[in-house]
């Protein structure tokens, strides 16, 4: 069957616009994954990334998990290191590419790896395709920022003049200072990292910058701003 075009930004009717788009094998296995999922499809169009909870940390005593779909010029986020729980990827379609202490993992469908905990890592998408995989998340707020991102990304918080784009070194500051906790963001040596939340960490939460936003955890947002596939 012909991929679907689906995951569109939509306009203030609820028509999709001609945004970024995700190509969805309805027969396929990451299709089947998300008709699974009670969570609609959500998207980052300014970094390339669909994704979609599968289990929220209310839903069960397991850890989150999301569904995450990489277009092939998707954003690289910085390497990351979770310090108290490991995190475990699955590729479902398409070669996943798991960076771990600078090795690259491969991950043909089917394939899992997991990083443990203190383990320098990140992910991406070094085919001409697009990646699907599933992803058991450390904790909650991972999965709360990475929403918070693609919402502030459809409301045009991050490129110029309210395009879409990757989140702005403002926004990076008061994320990573929010998840310091249990992920450490690579994004310099401790000590200039603690500087940085002291002094511009402190003038980005003054313009307003939060590290999540309610409303874009909510269902509703997501079905009203990204057309939602017809499976």
């Amino acid at each position: 069957m012909d991929s679907l075009t689906t995951g569109r930004p939509l306009d203030e009717d609820g028509t999709p616009t001609e945004g970024p788009a995700l190509e969805l094998d309805p027969d396929g296995a990451a299709a089947d994954l998300f008709a699974d999922s009670p969570y609609p499809l959500a998207s980052s169009p300014g970094t390339g990334m669909w994704m979609a909870p599968l289990r929220w940390p209310d839903d069960a005593d397991e850890s989150p998990a999301m569904l995450v779909w990489l277009s092939p010029d998707a954003t690289e986020f910085p390497p990351h290191v979770h310090t108290a729980d490991e995190e475990q990827f699955r590729a479902v379609e398409g070669e996943l590419t798991v960076v771990e202490e600078g090795d690259p993992r491969r991950l043909e469908p089917g394939d899992e790896h997991t990083v443990r905990p203190g383990r320098e890592h990140y992910f991406r998408n070094d085919t001409d395709d697009f990646v699907a995989f599933y992803v058991d998340l450390p904790w909650a707020k991972t999965l709360e920022t990475q929403l918070t991102v693609a919402g502030l990304d459809h409301e045009g918080a991050f490129g110029s003049g309210g395009d879409y784009g990757e989140p702005s070194f403002l926004y990076g500051l008061v994320m990573t200072e929010y998840l310091r906790d249990g992920t450490r963001v690579a994004v310099g040596p401790p000590a200039v990292q603690r500087l940085l939340w002291a002094t511009l960490g402190r003038v980005a939460k003054s313009l307003g910058h939060r590290p999540v936003e309610e409303r874009y955890l909510r269902d509703e947002f997501w079905t009203e701003t990204v057309e939602q596939p017809n499976l």
